[in-house]
């Protein structure tokens, strides 16, 4: 939208005279019309019909008065800044001019003289819509004619009528822009009213310099004659060219304390997502901070992505599909972008902090399951201690008692052959006890221990089955969490222990390689191989397998084929 004002220096001269429309961007689209403001400018366009004709009338009788009063109107109102671009409205001088038509012009006569001077640069420039053209010229026109009305219905002179005239024309002017604002959606009818009215007192003062100017240009017309306005010519340039210099250096200061106060918003909305906790704190934090800073509630912080169709969307980077929903033609863009970049980084750090969670927890589990199966392993040898070595020693003990009274009773060979006896006991319980000891030593790896423990792992199974083995290790292997390496190491007897029982292969080869914070395991047999996914009831030997490479946030995969032998991948993050 767009107005003019009386002569001001401030950049809050709110006295409004027109809208302006925006010219079409690539990066935006300027809306069409609502049917309401279509229906409020054709009622306006009929008012204006109304008076034409009586208008265009006395026109004729005087064209060069006419003629002189458009080119007036027209050279006013095209010296016009910007004052408030948020809601386009602008401040020039053509309102004094307009006032002092309708005091000394008849209300067809100034309708008229209005409706064909009252132009601005816009209306030249692509894009521009014609039904804000149509709005500006009929809306000036009418309060013009309304002003003339109540200026020639007062008693007491120029000077009182022209009072009269600002007052009425000012009002009308403010209340029919308003209303264009409210209706064409660029903000509510309390914030249209605000913006083209606030702030008080200066929008009075503004009122009263309009009726100031308007009396000079009513009092120098009536002393010179239609010709006196070529007269103004020269100090409404100047006027124009003070106010478009101040113009220009309050808007660069507004610039820098826009800047600041959005860097202001900006580390305040880092700083609270510091402290948030959740996916949903994210967003009413974002939320509530954009809707501060762009002074609308119109605004959304979606984690899935999903805003209202009628706001325009703005992605937030890093944590697809979570998006923001903004007003549509918002200047104020580049700072909700940056926002979005900061509800970005609290996103992904929410993901880390959930993710590096799961990783302890999966930790802690795996932890747990290796001292719940090094615990199970530890009962198994003792059983297996009981069950079979102690045997041997009993039976060492209750010979040694025989030995004794057989040597008691001079009974020499048969203590010879009881000693005997004792001896192979004593020896197949040491044999036992070695067995045993040797499958606790392979059980138990120390840090550094991995490589080793493969290169044992595979001897064993040389020893055992006769497989020819292959191990592509570095050596020394780099450092590899104990965890990890126990792990490693128990997947891969897993996987021999399957080979000596079901593959029936000659050959079988092992990799390992530490790489960018991963161990990677291959195995890979000559086998008969199998169906993956038929595996026969009772054989569960893959299946947890997977459950602890799963625990370790790894990942386990087998490739194997009826007569193709099997090829078994581990990952497992360092």
């Amino acid at each position: 939208m767009c107005g003019g004002s009386g002569f001001s220096l401030r950049k809050n001269s709110h006295v409004v005279t027109s809208v302006k429309d925006r010219p079409a961007r690539a990066t935006r689209r300027t809306p069409a019309p609502s049917w309401a403001l279509r229906a409020y400018v054709l009622a306006l366009v009929g008012g204006v019909a109304l008076l034409l004709p009586a208008g265009i009338a006395m026109a004729a009788r005087a064209p060069i008065e006419a003629l002189l009063w458009v080119v007036f109107l027209a050279a006013a109102n095209l010296l016009a800044i910007p004052i408030l671009p948020k809601v386009d409205v602008d401040a020039g001088l053509g309102a004094p001019v307009i006032v002092a038509s309708a005091t000394l012009l008849s209300p067809p006569f100034a309708a008229l003289v209005n409706v064909v001077g009252f132009t601005n640069e816009r209306e030249f420039k692509r894009g521009t819509s014609p039904w804000a053209i149509a709005f500006n010229r009929t809306q000036n026109g009418l309060a013009a004619a309304a002003a003339s009305w109540a200026a020639l219905r007062q008693p007491y002179g120029l000077i009182a009528g022209t009072i009269v005239a600002a007052v009425v024309y000012n009002v009308l002017n403010t209340l029919a822009v308003g209303f264009f604002v409210y209706l064409r959606g660029r903000a509510g009818l309390g914030r249209a009213a605000r913006a083209v009215s606030n702030p008080f007192p200066r929008f009075f003062v503004d009122y009263g310099l309009v009726a100031l100017l308007a009396i000079a240009i009513v009092l120098l017309y009536e002393q010179v004659g239609q010709w006196g306005v070529l007269l103004l010519a020269v100090p409404m340039y100047l006027g124009y060219s003070a106010l478009r210099s101040a113009r220009v250096a309050e808007d660069r200061a507004e610039e820098l304390a826009g800047q600041v106060a959005e860097l202001e918003t900006l580390n305040r909305l880092g700083t609270g997502l510091l402290g948030v906790r959740g996916v949903d704190q994210v967003a009413d934090t974002g939320a509530a901070a954009l809707r501060t800073l762009l002074e609308s509630d119109a605004v959304e912080v979606s984690p899935s992505g999903t805003v209202s169709d009628s706001l325009d969307v703005v992605k937030i980077p890093g944590s697809e599909p979570a998006a923001i929903g903004v007003p549509p033609g918002l200047s104020e863009r580049p700072v909700v972008e940056a926002a979005a970049r900061l509800l970005g980084m609290a996103l992904q750090r929410l993901d880390l902090e959930a993710e590096l969670a799961e990783g302890q927890r999966a930790r802690v589990a795996l932890s747990g399951r290796i001292l719940e199966e090094g615990t199970r392993e530890r009962s198994r040898i003792a059983l297996e201690i009981h069950d079979d070595v102690l045997p041997f020693l009993a039976a060492a003990e209750i010979q040694a008692d025989n030995v004794r009274s057989a040597l008691a009773g001079g009974d020499a060979p048969r203590a010879d052959r009881i000693a005997s006896l004792t001896r192979e006991a004593v020896h197949g319980g040491m044999g036992r006890l070695r067995e045993v000891l040797d499958a606790l030593r392979r059980q138990i790896i120390v840090p550094g221990g991995l490589r080793q423990g493969l290169v044992e792992a595979l001897d064993e199974l040389r020893l055992t089955t006769g497989v020819d083995s292959v191990l592509d290790v570095a050596d020394p292997l780099p450092e590899v969490p104990l965890a990890v390496e126990i792990v490693v190491l128990e997947l891969v007897r897993g996987c021999l222990t399957n080979v000596s029982r079901h593959a029936r292969a000659k050959r079988v080869e092992v990799a390992v390689r530490v790489e960018g914070g991963v161990v990677s395991v291959t195995v890979t047999d000559d086998g008969c191989g199998f169906d993956p996914e038929a595996v026969p009831p009772g054989h569960h030997g893959l299946a947890l397998m997977a459950q602890r490479i799963e625990l370790a946030r790894g990942r386990f995969h087998v490739e194997s084929a009826r007569g193709e032998g099997t090829r078994v991948e581990v990952e497992v993050p360092l």
